[in-house]
């Protein structure tokens, strides 16, 4: 249980409030509305007025926002991490509320970004100033690290690990979004906090066809758009191998000795059956699959600009998860041979390489796994293998105790609404990951 009691009614104000700027980043940084950032930056000060008087407040990259807790204690300082930035809205009309209203309705708010990713930005600030207001000091020093681009990949983190590195500040322990504690994701009685301890890497490769073009009614045999065509095809019947890396095995090894009846079987033998449990994850849907394997789509496709005229360049762009193990070398390499058209020319766009693992044992994950042990009782934590992209793969580069995670509730429906239609975050989730950031915060206090 919380030690005080939190001002629920004041903190879901401040969170609509926050909701209410739109606050949408573009990959074109000129379609940016970048006034909304510096709204959004003095309101956090307005809202949270302690926070603004005693911490030290820096801007790196012209609106990522690092606060500063100095508590005389600076060696492996704690890292809360969130971002500002939001995805775009789709058809506003399709919304039960308006994406950018804050509404609260039912226990619920209302909004784009109310659980990626103000929901854990406004619940780390409530966590800090409730404990300001109680005159509490933590056993080491705190970074709020609030990104700003972190939706296009950009550069505001980045730019801060570079500051910690010339600093010689190296994080004892890194908290971002990731898992989330969920129930449905195996047959078991209890609920499962999974906590991400590594991510894949990203790539986005381009495939570019050339073609001397010409008029739609003589084409050739095998004008550019059919060759990217055939080789999308390819690449979407090619499974990319599987395997059970380390965040996962451990995963599988605490299920079993919570799951009973065929699948505890299964999984307390997972060393020796490897080979069966890579048949049957994938069967239990998209995520799953992509627990175990490289994955690749296409998400962008351009031909010509005529529906008579045969293009000269046809392109696509394949966004590219890669499994921990493999690299970015290996992967191209691989997409080519499965490719096998000499004339397509790769290109990469964006790389980067998957990240390292952090360990489930010692002080640091023994302390998040008390935060949500305090908060959530009864849940089990799991190590995770992030298969989506966050801003903590960069601070990676500099600590080795960072973990992901989401410190709310949210079922497959709940997770289906990031970066969809109606995105919200109800009241009870809102209070809970409030009380998991200020358990981070006291510790054993």
């Amino acid at each position: 249980m919380p030690d005080s009691v939190i001002d629920i009614d004041l903190a879901v104000q401040r969170f609509s409030s926050l909701l209410q700027i739109p606050t949408v980043t573009t990959q074109d940084e000129n379609d940016t509305d970048w006034a909304q950032f510096e709204k959004f930056r003095e309101t956090l000060d307005a809202l949270y007025p302690l926070v603004a008087a005693k911490l030290q407040k820096q801007i790196f990259a012209g609106h990522t926002v690092v606060y500063h807790w100095d508590t005389g204690s600076p060696d492996e300082p704690i890292v809360l991490m969130a971002h500002q930035d939001v995805v775009s809205v789709g058809d506003p009309d399709g919304w039960t509320h308006p994406p950018f209203s804050g509404a609260v309705a039912d226990g619920v708010i209302w909004g784009r970004g109310a659980i990626d990713d103000k929901g854990p930005l406004v619940c780390i600030l409530e966590a800090v100033e409730h404990l300001l207001a109680q005159g509490f000091t933590p056993d080491r020093d705190v970074y709020l690290l609030f990104g700003h681009n972190e939706e296009v990949a950009g550069d505001g983190v980045p730019t801060v690990v570079e500051y910690f590195r010339q600093q010689g500040i190296v994080p004892g322990l890194v908290i971002d979004e990731g898992g989330a504690v969920a129930g449905d994701l195996f047959p078991l009685e209890q609920k499962i906090a999974a906590i991400g301890t590594a991510e894949k890497g990203i790539l986005d490769l381009q495939l570019t066809a050339v073609d001397p073009g010409g008029h739609a009614s003589m084409p050739g045999k095998n004008p550019a758009t059919t060759r990217i065509a055939r080789a999308l095809v390819k690449l979407g019947n090619f499974d990319f191998p599987p395997t059970i890396t380390p965040p996962i095995m451990e995963m599988l090894n605490i299920i079993g000795t919570h799951a009973s009846g065929p699948l505890g079987a299964v999984l307390s033998r997972a060393e020796r059956l490897q080979w069966l449990i890579t048949t049957l994850m994938p069967r239990s849907g998209p995520l799953m699959n992509a627990m175990i394997r490289t994955t690749a789509v296409p998400t962008m496709l351009e031909g010509s600009k005529g529906t008579n005229v045969m293009a000269e360049t046809a392109r696509a762009v394949v966004n590219i998860r890669i499994l921990t193990g493999e690299t970015v070398t290996e992967t191209v390499e691989r997409i080519r041979k499965v490719i096998h058209d000499p004339e397509i020319r790769l290109d990469i766009l964006t790389a980067s390489e998957p990240t390292p693992t952090s360990p489930t044992t010692g002080p640091a994950f023994e302390r998040v796994e008390k935060a949500v042990t305090r908060t959530f009782p009864g849940v089990v934590t799991s190590p995770f293998l992030v298969v989506g992209a966050s801003d903590a793969r960069h601070l990676a580069q500099i600590s080795s105790f960072v973990y992901r995670f989401y410190p709310f509730e949210l079922d497959s429906e709940a997770r289906g609404l990031i970066h969809s239609t109606d995105e919200r975050l109800t009241v009870d989730a809102l209070v809970g990951g409030i009380h998991f950031y200020e358990a981070v915060l006291r510790g054993t206090h």
